[in-house]
């Protein structure tokens, strides 16, 4: 990657730049906490539409990760510090907004439907004693839940905020044993959602209609080294899925459509641009950040921020 092309991490305020159609942002966070390789300083990143750096936000009040970048249907920038608790808002004009308030659990993102309706997931599930001692540090145990950490389940919140449904969603195996639904997209029909387990093997499916789990839309061989990472609806009902070195098509049957070669390990959140056109694919381990044509799978923008294990999510600007 080009010198002049990284975002060096000194770099920084306390407001974005007012958004603008096309505008990318990028959660990286600077992991710089000693006996914590998923803690450091908070940082949204943004860029216009042609990669170029308009600003870099710091979010001291973040403990880890800033994660899970997304847009409200008012233009609002969401972000989610799934080990604190913490759900991040910026308005339009790039100025910080109070938290959002919702209940104290360790959400990993969220989305909306046409109607304003709120999902939000939990990225773990179980108990303090499930997490491996490594992690332990970054999480939180629920309000008034002895030692639970999470459920893993999925909640649809009306736009005043109030509770409509809970969907107790399964929930995969996974590396690192303790995850709950750590990637989820609803499907454009809006019946259901499609979701993973990061670094298992299936994509679940669950009716938010009857409230009732759904066959798998797509599982992966057991004895196959491969796994799914995250997620995403296109507007016409394909399925993007990272898989590490290379991201994939899955259609409505659960077919794989097509299949994008990528340069090294670590491809994790996918989501179509807003011209359906392009496709938005970022890399964890090292950074990088590529639009890709979506005919001919071939790069046509691509930044780099200055991080390791840490750009943990991307969203566009769309008005």
């Amino acid at each position: 990657m080009p010198d002049d092309l990284v975002i060096k991490p000194e770099v920084g305020s306390d407001s974005l730049q007012p958004f603008a159609l096309g505008d990318i942002f990028l959660g990286a966070t600077l992991l710089n906490v000693a006996d914590d390789d998923h803690a450091g300083d908070g940082r949204i990143f943004q860029f216009d539409k042609g990669f170029n750096q308009k600003a870099i936000l710091h979010t001291p009040d973040t403990t880890h990760l800033v994660k899970g970048l997304m847009f409200g249907l008012d233009g609002v920038l969401w972000a989610f510090d799934t080990s604190d608790h913490a759900i991040l808002q910026v308005g339009k004009d790039g100025k910080r907004l109070p938290n959002a308030v919702y209940p104290k659990r360790p959400w990993s993102s969220g989305f909306f439907d046409k109607a304003g309706n709120l999902f939000l997931y939990e990225h773990i599930t179980g108990t303090i004693s499930d997490v491996p001692e490594k992690y332990r540090p970054m999480q939180k145990t629920l309000p008034g839940a002895g030692d639970k950490v999470g459920d893993g389940n999925v909640y649809k919140f009306a736009p005043d905020g109030t509770l409509l449904e809970t969907y107790e969603t399964e929930t995969s195996t996974s590396f690192a044993g303790y995850l709950g639904v750590t990637s989820c997209t609803l499907h454009p029909s809006e019946q259901y959602i499609t979701y993973t387990t990061e670094t298992s093997k299936r994509i679940m499916r669950f009716d938010i209609v009857n409230n009732r789990q759904m066959e798998d839309l797509y599982t992966l061989p057991e004895d196959q080294r491969e796994y799914i990472l995250c997620l995403n609806y296109c507007a016409g009902g394909q399925l993007l899925v990272t898989r590490g070195a290379k991201f994939e098509v899955i259609d409505e049957d659960g077919k794989v459509a097509r299949t994008y070669p990528l340069e090294g390990p670590g491809w994790a959140t996918i989501k179509e641009s807003a011209d359906q056109k392009h496709i938005l694919v970022t890399s964890f381990f090292n950074g990088t950040v590529l639009k890709i044509d979506k005919d001919s799978g071939e790069t046509v923008g691509s930044t780099q921020v200055d991080v390791e294990r840490a750009l943990a999510g991307v969203a566009e600007f769309v008005g």
